[in-house]
């Protein structure tokens, strides 16, 4: 699933607008540390539409910095609820793929 050199960022609790600040400051330490992040967010308990905002902030920043930024799959239910309920697993939308399901591979590239 991931390799030595991917690094693994498991996103928990409220990854929503309450902690928007500390999800962003832990998405950007683990990109400028690493050359690939997986990103598990099986163990969240709650997300909002920030949280989206800030995983694609992320992906585009890593991207950027010639580095990639992945979900693991599946995605977390608070998380794929949110997805769903915006709108952004609709065919045609534009980073469908980064949400994609797969389980055990990942979600994004």
């Amino acid at each position: 699933m991931t390799d030595e050199r991917t690094h693994m960022l498991v996103l928990t609790g409220d990854a929503g607008i309450k902690n928007a600040t500390e999800v962003a400051t832990n998405l950007r330490q683990a990109i400028e540390n690493h050359p690939a992040v997986a990103i598990d967010t099986r163990a969240l308990s709650a997300a909002d539409v920030t949280t989206v905002q800030s995983l694609l902030a992320a992906r585009v920043s890593a991207r950027a910095q010639g580095k990639e930024l992945r979900l693991l799959a599946p995605l977390g239910g608070p998380l794929q609820a949110v997805l769903s309920e915006a709108g952004f697993l609709t065919p045609g939308q534009e980073h469908a793929a980064f949400w994609s399901e797969q389980p055990d591979k990942p979600a994004g590239h």
